[in-house]
């Protein structure tokens, strides 16, 4: 047996696992704050970006799970976790701020926090649920900066999930859905922020009551009388604006 190559087994140069690097906002600095449009891998080679990454290792490792890792000092896991959730956090902040640059300074602020706070996560707790509940205090931190919550927007898909040619398309069908969208959009945006907030949570998220409950820091009861009034909020503008039908 070749002793040298034996050696480099485990306990040689090259076997030796590499130190864990200590936490620090350069491990998001290879991330790139994905809205939809493209992919998010900086390297630009085919299967070795982040997103890659965070798909061959989804089914092993749960968000809680790469978080303890991120508290024992491991920030490739933070890359995992920027991967997995950087298009569903751009998306949720983009609804609650004015432009895609306050929601991509967010989205970053967001993940340096769960960088230097991961050691306030409570165990038993969700991921998802304090990411958000992150997510959502800097955008109020941001709206009181810019006093603006005028634009919320809906999920529009980059790509259609079927073909539609030209004979299909009913041209005045299809200004009157993008009216009508943008009335909801007017309507969402002249809530009350409590009440701006449930809906995007509820109606946008898909999140359960407790979930928002948890990151509001409030009663489920709360949360529900809450969406009640801004679903009649919005019913009601649309109606004031001669949109009568569901």
């Amino acid at each position: 047996m070749n002793m040298h190559q034996h050696g480099t087994r485990g306990g040689g140069p090259r076997g030796r696992s590499p130190r864990p690097s200590r936490p620090s906002g350069g491990a998001l600095r290879a991330f790139h704050w994905d809205d939809g449009r493209g992919a998010s891998d900086p390297s630009g080679e085919r299967g070795r970006g982040p997103r890659t990454i965070a798909r061959q290792a989804a089914h092993l490792r749960t968000d809680e799970e790469l978080l303890r890792a991120v508290q024992a000092g491991d920030t490739d896991s933070l890359g995992l976790l920027v991967a997995r959730w950087e298009r569903p956090l751009f998306r949720f902040v983009y609804r609650l701020l004015p432009g895609p640059e306050d929601a991509r300074d967010v989205c970053q602020e967001t993940f340096l926090r769960i960088l230097k706070r991961s050691h306030r996560f409570r165990q038993g707790s969700r991921f998802s649920t304090w990411m958000y509940q992150i997510a959502l205090n800097l955008c109020r931190d941001q709206a009181r900066k810019t006093k603006r919550w005028s634009r919320i927007l809906v999920d529009t898909p980059s790509q259609p999930d079927r073909a539609v040619g030209p004979e299909t398309v009913d041209p005045a069908r299809s200004a009157e859905l993008q009216e009508r969208a943008s009335a909801v959009l007017r309507a969402i945006g002249a809530l009350p922020e409590e009440q701006r907030e449930v809906v995007v949570l509820k109606e946008f998220e898909g999140l359960k009551f407790r979930e928002i409950a948890v990151i509001l820091g409030c009663p489920e009861s709360t949360v529900k009388s809450r969406l009640y009034y801004g679903l009649n909020g919005v019913r009601a503008a649309l109606v004031g604006q001669g949109f009568t039908k569901p």
